[in-house]
């Protein structure tokens, strides 16, 4: 090394170059330099890894805590599912009465409006899955219970299972006079149109 490099180097270092000659200074570099460095944390202090260890597993724990709560608490059955179906009548009407003429204005003033499929026919009654409701119900099920013979009067409908069915009804009756009927894609465009769905 040329001593004007020594020169330049002793500029930039903040020791002074007899200070480094000094029994005291040799013996505290000596202790500096041979000291192992290690990455582990001061005392006291969590390593990095440990603290995010400890948040994966309080996340994992509350994840089992509410799945075991959901499991023990419920019952296995799906609220909705437990919804009592409606039941209405479907030959409440007055075979005589005279019907009001069909449209979407008359049509939309109905308090009870759904479409439905006909999954049972047993007698008198009459079940239906809701697929639909456009207003006033939320049960899965709708029971109509129909006296024997009102399907041959004009206004009765003639209820099959797998049938699909547009009904509306004011307080417990089914509406009929072209209110009700087969979902015709007619008779379901109305029901958009009157119910906004």
């Amino acid at each position: 090394m040329t001593d004007q490099l020594r020169q330049r180097l002793a500029r930039l270092d903040p020791m002074h170059p007899d200070v480094v000659t000094e029994p005291v200074s040799r013996h505290l570099l000596e202790e500096i330099m041979s000291t192992p460095v290690t990455d582990e944390p001061e005392t006291g202090a969590k390593p990095k890894q440990s603290r995010w260890l400890v948040g994966v597993a309080a996340a994992a724990a509350l994840v089992v805590a509410v799945g075991g709560a959901i499991a023990l608490t419920g019952d296995g059955t799906d609220p909705v599912a437990s919804t009592p179906p409606l039941s209405l009548n479907a030959g409440g009407e007055d075979p005589m009465a005279m019907c009001i003429v069909f449209s979407v204005e008359e049509l939309a003033k109905a308090p009870i409006a759904f479409e439905g499929t006909v999954t049972t026919v047993e007698g008198e009654t009459i079940t239906l899955d809701v697929d639909e409701w456009f207003k006033g119900g939320d049960a899965t099920q709708v029971v109509l219970n129909a006296p024997a013979g009102m399907e041959a009067l004009i206004a009765g409908i003639p209820f099959e299972v797998g049938g699909q069915y547009l009904i509306t009804a004011y307080g417990s009756d089914v509406n009929y006079c072209g209110f009700s009927g087969p979902s015709t894609p007619e008779l379901r465009t109305a029901f958009e149109q009157a119910f906004g769905a």
